[in-house]
């Protein structure tokens, strides 16, 4: 019985096992506790107590997410101790393994591997070992970090290095303490430079002293690394020694290298010519400097790779017509896209990135292989999901310093076209940043969340996982600076997301988020159950009656529109259901009326809860939260919210 549960449990979500599972009986908590992985947050500006709280759960947790300021030192010895501690342990229960093991065979004559038995004895133990760690820093020291102790028991590391002026680390440490290692990812995101050394793999081997048995001491002979990912963003490399590595990873399936230093070009293509030669066929590659396009060869050899791969990874320089063309035309299945800029300098406003985001938008409403498109990375520009031309409608106040801009007229020729969305249905994974680069409205009004989230709920509405990233700042047609912002109140129409049924994690990052919410809690309590009382239903109910003076403004702007030869209405691109009934729901897109119907969906007398399935949720900070604990985090004063704040995750 235990068996049959174990596989029916593998199917479901960590947050479904933990919410609904484990309470129901004794066996079932039982059973979930080996399969379920217990994840840890530790964020170094919070309390003394609460990062001691978090620290005292890591042991028998498989995911810790660390993001050490290192600006509290006796937060960050904490850690360095709780993290040795922890490999301490993990010693000590594989060696009580290995003597249990070496008993058994003595006393009933069977044959198996000390690995086969460590394996099953321990990863089925309460204590389940760590297994995957998320670091981000915001300083770095090579001295300090060379010296960090990765536990052993790692088979995910994802580094994220924010400061740290000419600093360096040693992957081959890494890659030699811990053996079990299939993926690692490491990126910069400030304007650093970040190196990394590669030494001789035996020579860290020999000096990193453990205690894995016959097993490791095979992969030693061997010299054959676990290793089947590896993602490097912006860091200096030496690609020679790269190469020679590259010949002990015959498990690797994943290579990215990413907006590198471009030091020797030479050096690029060499590797470029070296990796047929390999023994192992890599499913999935990136290669890109910085600030620098790819040669003819070197594109040559990335179109055939992508021509056979179901993940496409561009570079922004890259990205012409002519390369969209030959992708469109050849016959493929892709599940994953990605489109990747520099963060060195380069920005999507600069002439030579200026049309990307544009060509992508066309190539996803025309592809006929997007089907089956599951993941998407790229950056996108407001006035392509504007249909109707709605963003000029400015705060829709009379007394507002963003009025409706009236000399903007739009082009005739849109009067009467055909609907052109994204043709991603079936999309579950979202991350882009959107911005409104060389426009001629700043992106700064309600309305242009309004057409952001609308568009989103409508053509992909299956999405899981959804992460909308505002710049930092943004440039408009006269070439000025300003900082764009997203609205989180009613009216700014984020409830147009509750459309998403599936949706699992949401994440929105905006630069005025960190100064706090730009709403009241009753515009944002209806993310969790206790925000469908009677006094938030009442509230909102209170903040649409005084929509009347923006609602006549609208539609005053909306007969201008038209008068002018704005699109009246979108024809479906076809005579398909689904094309007819999303022709039919867009035609509100940027409007309050679209904004009030949601809402009164969502407070209905037979309303349904929002995002049934939503787990994380951040709005502008480093840890993902569950959406009750974010909501307090926001509003941390108001009693509206169901419950206290649960501190741990």
């Amino acid at each position: 019985m235990t068996d049959i549960l174990i596989i029916i449990f593998s199917y479901l979500s960590d947050d479904t096992l933990r919410q609904s599972v484990a309470p129901v009986s004794r066996l079932w908590l039982h059973t979930v506790q080996n399969v379920m992985v217990r994840e840890v947050v530790w964020y170094s500006e919070w309390s003394p107590n609460r990062l001691s709280v978090a620290l005292a759960t890591l042991p028998g947790a498989g995911r810790f997410i660390c993001h050490n300021q290192f600006t509290n030192h006796p937060a960050e010895l904490l850690l360095l101790d709780a993290l040795r501690q922890l490999e301490v342990d993990y010693q000590q229960q594989l060696n009580g393994c290995n003597n249990n093991n070496n008993q058994e065979q003595g006393q009933q004559d069977v044959s198996r591997s000390p690995a086969g038995g460590t394996t099953c004895q321990f990863f089925f133990h309460k204590s389940v070992p760590l297994q995957h760690l998320d670091l981000v820093t915001t300083k770095l020291s090579g001295t300090t970090f060379d010296q960090f102790p990765f536990p052993t028991s790692l088979t995910t590391i994802n580094l994220t290095f924010c400061r740290g002026h000419w600093s360096a680390f040693s992957l081959t440490r890494i890659l030699a303490l811990c053996p079990l290692l299939e993926s690692f990812h490491a990126k910069c995101r400030a304007n650093i430079h970040l190196k990394i050394t590669l030494e001789p793999l035996e020579q860290q081997q020999s000096s990193n002293t453990t205690t894995f048995g016959q097993h490791q001491q095979q992969q030693e002979d061997k010299q054959e690394l676990a290793l089947r990912s590896l993602i490097l963003e912006g860091l200096d490399l030496d690609l020679a020694k790269l190469m020679i590595l590259l010949t002990t990873t015959p498990h690797l399936k994943e290579l990215k290298l990413i907006d590198m230093e471009p030091r020797w070009p030479r050096i690029w293509t060499d590797l470029l010519n070296y990796l047929p030669t390999l023994p192992y066929r890599l499913e999935s590659t990136h290669f890109s400097h910085k600030n620098r396009s790819l040669s003819s060869s070197e594109m040559e050899a990335m179109l055939a790779v992508q021509a056979i791969s179901s993940e496409w990874s561009l570079w922004g320089l890259n990205v012409q017509p002519s390369l969209l063309q030959s992708l469109e035309s050849t016959t493929n299945v892709v599940t994953k896209l990605e489109l990747h800029c520099s963060h060195h300098g380069s920005r999507w406003h600069q002439l030579e990135l200026q049309s990307v985001p544009t060509l992508i938008h066309k190539y996803l409403c025309n592809s006929p292989h997007l089907v089956h498109l599951r993941v998407i990375r790229s950056a996108f520009l407001i006035k392509d999901m504007d249909l109707f031309g709605r963003r000029t409608f400015g705060s829709l106040c009379f007394h507002s310093s963003n009025p409706c801009n009236s000399n903007i007229v739009p082009d005739p020729a849109e009067s009467s076209r055909k609907l052109e969305v994204w043709q991603c249905r079936n999309l579950k994974t979202l991350q882009f940043e959107i911005n409104a680069h060389l426009d001629v409205i700043p992106m700064t009004d309600p309305v242009q969340s309004r057409i952001i989230f609308g568009y989103i709920s409508r053509v992909c509405p299956n999405l899981e996982d959804l992460f909308i990233t505002c710049p930092s700042v943004c440039v408009d047609a006269s070439r000025r600076s300003y900082i764009p912002s997203l609205s989180l109140k009613l009216y700014g129409g984020i409830c147009l997301l509750s459309r998403l049924r599936s949706l699992k994690r949401l994440r929105i990052e905006d630069y005025y988020l960190c100064q706090g919410p730009n709403c009241e809690v009753y515009e944002m309590n209806w993310i969790v159950p206790s925000g469908r009382d009677s006094w938030s239903r009442k509230k909102r109910q209170e903040e649409m009656s005084e929509w009347s003076s923006k609602e006549t403004e609208e539609t005053r702007l909306e007969t201008e529109r038209k008068a002018k030869g704005g699109l009246k209405k979108l024809t479906p691109a076809s005579k398909a259901k689904e094309d007819v009934r999303l022709a039919k729901e867009l035609q509100n897109l940027g409007l309050i009326v679209d904004v009030r119907n949601m809402v009164k969906e969502m407070d209905g007398y037979f309303s349904v809860a929002c995002f049934p399935e939503l787990e994380r949720l951040s709005f502008e900070y480093p840890i993902d939260h569950r959406p009750r604990n974010e909501l307090h985090r926001l509003f941390p004063k108001n009693s509206r919210l169901d419950g206290p704040s649960i501190t741990w995750f």
